[in-house]
This record gives structure tokens, sequence and C-alpha cells, in this order.
């Protein structure tokens, strides 16, 4: 049975999909091809992923700071700051 966007979301924000079944690792790839919120939140959550390893490759002086933070509100839809 294909994934809700809920459990889509769940597993993909738990890092688990790795360990799941090969049926529910398919089908929750299916899922994601199919279902543009759901691949636009993965897309998302990878590009976080990639700022947070970057921060912490090497040590962030407050430039460097500051830039990684532009990024990352940009990334969530908020470029601006503004919440």
């Amino acid at each position: 049975m294909m994934p809700t966007c809920r459990e889509v979301t769940r597993l993909l924000a738990s890092d688990q999909l790795e360990e799941a079944s090969l049926a529910r690792r398919v089908l929750t790839r299916l899922h994601l091809l199919m279902c543009d919120e759901c691949g636009r939140y993965a897309r998302e959550l990878g590009g976080l992923g990639e700022l947070a390893r970057e921060a912490l490759r090497a040590p962030l002086d407050p430039v460097r700071l500051a830039t990684l933070e532009r990024a990352i509100l940009e990334r969530v839809g908020g470029g601006d700051g503004a919440r």
C-alpha cells in the first residue's frame, strides 16, 4: 500500500528510509516522484542536511555563521529573516 504524506515525511525526518524494507523504500520513492509537496520537503531536508554538515566541517566565524544562517532561512522560505 502506498504510504501517506505523513508517513513519508516522518520516515524522511527520522532518517530511517535506508533501514526500511525494500518494499517500503520503493513505495516511498514512488510517492516522492508522484507528490510534489513531499518531493519538495525531501529536497529541502537534504539541503538543510548539507548546510549542517558544512557548518560542522570548519570553525564558524561571525561572517561565515551569518552566511549559513541566510542560506538556511532561504531554504525554509524566510529569506529576509522575518517570521
